[in-house]
C-alpha cells in the first residue's frame, strides 16, 4: 500500500515544492546594480504623471556624458544610440509583466559636448490599482545597461502622481526637493477642482539610530503647523514655497492624499557648511568628538582635523571626505522622503556600508544584502514601505541585535582611514 501511494505522494510534494518556490519569486524582483555609483552615472531622473484613467506618462532625464557616440555612415556627424524599456507590473506581483514600452533615443553630438537628454513616453497603467515600473537603459554604442525603477501609484485621482510640477520656464520638475522661494506651476488632467489646500509643515527630524538599536522610532504624524488655500489660474496652480519646511497640496480637506514640496537648504543635495558636515559624520562619530565638533568655535577647523586625524594626512583625510560625503549628497537624491536622505534609514545604511551588492525590490520593501546571497556571512537589511500620504520614498529598516558586529566592523574601517566597500 505504502509503495502505492509514496509516487503519487512524491508528485505532490513535487508540485507544492515547485508552487512555493514560484510563490516566493511573483512578489520581488532583484538588481545587483540599482544603488551603485556606475549605475548612477547617468544621473538619471524620472517623473510619472497620469494622464487619464490608462493612460500614464513617464518623463525622463539623463546626462549625455557617459554615452558613446559614433558615425553611422560618413557623415560628419556622431550620434548616441540609446534604448529605454518600461517594463509595468502590479506591485502585489512582480514577476508578473502586464507591458512593455520601448523607445530609441538618438542624440547628434553639438558643440557643447556636456547636455542632458529629455523627453517622455505614454505607458498603460489601469486605474484603480499600484504598480512596478522596471526602467532599462541601454547603451547600444557602449553596450552598457542601467537600471532604475518607479512606484506608481493610480489607486485615486488625489495621490500626488496625478499633478505634473514644471517650473516658471514651463520644465518638468523631477524631484521632490525644492528651494525657499521658488515658484512651481501645477498641472492635473485629472483634477479639475478650482479650490485646493495647502498644508504647511515646519518640523525637524534626527537622524536615525542604529541598525541594533531598540528604542522606538517616532514617525511623521499629521499635524499641520498651519494652512491656507490656492486657486487654481489659467488651467493650473502656481505656488511660491515657503521657508524651509514641507507644504502639502490635496484636492480636498476630506482627503489626505497630494502632492508634496519639501524644501530644504538652498544647498540641497548637496552640504553647504561645516555645521553640516558635522552632523552628517555622528554616525562614525563617537559622542565627545561630535560634541567637540559641535560645539568648536572653529566648526571648519574642528572637523578637517577629524577627518586628518583618521586619514593620517591631509591628502588621505580630504579623500575621506571626498568619499563620505559623496555618500552623503547621493543618499539626498536617493533616499529623500520627508526628511533629508541622509537621515533615512536607507540613508544611513547607504552612507556607512556603501551600495549593497544585490537589492531585492519587493511588494512592500526591499532587501539589501551584503555579500553573496544565501551566504550565512553576508550581511541583509530588510526595509519596509511606510504608507504616508508624503512620501512614496519612506522605509522603515528592521533593526535587529545581530546588526551590531557588522555595523562597528564598518564603522571601525572608515575610523581607519579606509572607505567601507567603495562601490
Amino acid at each position: 500500500m505504502y509503495r502505492r501511494i509514496f509516487p503519487y505522494l512524491l508528485i505532490v510534494l513535487i508540485f507544492w515544492g515547485f508552487v512555493s518556490c514560484h510563490s516566493q519569486k511573483v512578489n520581488q524582483s532583484s538588481t545587483e546594480r540599482l544603488y551603485k555609483k556606475d549605475n548612477n552615472e547617468l544621473q538619471a531622473e524620472f517623473c510619472l504623471y497620469h494622464v487619464n484613467d490608462s493612460v500614464s506618462r513617464l518623463y525622463y532625464s539623463f546626462s549625455n556624458e557617459p554615452l558613446v557616440y559614433k558615425r553611422n555612415d560618413t557623415s560628419a556627424y556622431f550620434f548616441s544610440n540609446v534604448r529605454l524599456v518600461a517594463m509595468t507590473s502590479p506591485e502585489d506581483n512582480l514577476s508578473l509583466l502586464l507591458d512593455t514600452t520601448a523607445i530609441l533615443i538618438r542624440d547628434r553630438q553639438k558643440d557643447v559636448l556636456v547636455t542632458t537628454l529629455k523627453g517622455s513616453v505614454d505607458i498603460v497603467l489601469r486605474a484603480g490599482k499600484k504598480y512596478h515600473v522596471d526602467i532599462r537603459i541601454d547603451d547600444l554604442n557602449k553596450h552598457t545597461r542601467y537600471t532604475h525603477s518607479v512606484y506608481g501609484d493610480k489607486t485615486s485621482k488625489d495621490t500626488r502622481q496625478n499633478f505634473l510640477v514644471k517650473d516658471q520656464a514651463g520644465e518638468v520638475h523631477f524631484t521632490s526637493y525644492y528651494k525657499s522661494g521658488e515658484t512651481v506651476q501645477l498641472f492635473s488632467e485629472r483634477n479639475t477642482e478650482r479650490l485646493f489646500n495647502v498644508d504647511y509643515f515646519d518640523q525637524e527630524f534626527r537622524l536615525s539610530p542604529p541598525p541594533f538599536s531598540q528604542e522606538p522610532l517616532a514617525r511623521k504624524t499629521y499635524q499641520p503647523d498651519s494652512s491656507f488655500s490656492v486657486y487654481d489660474s489659467g488651467g493650473f496652480l502656481q505656488l511660491t514655497l515657503p521657508r524651509e519646511g514641507f507644504c502639502h497640496v490635496k484636492t480636498n480637506e476630506q482627503t489626505r492624499e497630494g502632492i508634496t514640496f519639501f524644501v530644504f537648504e538652498n544647498s540641497y543635495p548637496g552640504i553647504k557648511n561645516s555645521g553640516q558636515m558635522i552632523q552628517a559624520t555622528r554616525y562614525i562619530m563617537a559622542k565627545r568628538e561630535y560634541d567637540a565638533c559641535i560645539n568648536a568655535a572653529n566648526q571648519k577647523e574642528a572637523i578637517d582635523k577629524f577627518w586628518i586625524d583618521l586619514g593620517g594626512s591631509r591628502e588621505r583625510g580630504t579623500e575621506l571626505i571626498r568619499k563620505y560625503y559623496g555618500r552623503v549628497q547621493d543618499a539626498n537624491k536617493l533616499f529623500v522622503s520627508y526628511q533629508e536622505g541622509w537621515k533615512t534609514d536607507r540613508g544611513m545604511i547607504y552612507i556607512v556600508f556603501g551600495a549593497p551588492n544585490r537589492v531585492n525590490k519587493r511588494r512592500n520593501g526591499e532587501v539589501w544584502i551584503y555579500g553573496e546571497p544565501g551566504n550565512v556571512s553576508s550581511t541583509v537589511f530588510t526595509f519596509i514601505k511606510v504608507q504616508n500620504p508624503f512620501s512614496d520614498n519612506d522605509y522603515a529598516l528592521e533593526r535587529n541585535e545581530i546588526f551590531k558586529m557588522p555595523w562597528y566592523q564598518a564603522v571601525d574601517m572608515w575610523r581607519q582611514g579606509r572607505v567601507y566597500l567603495d562601490n
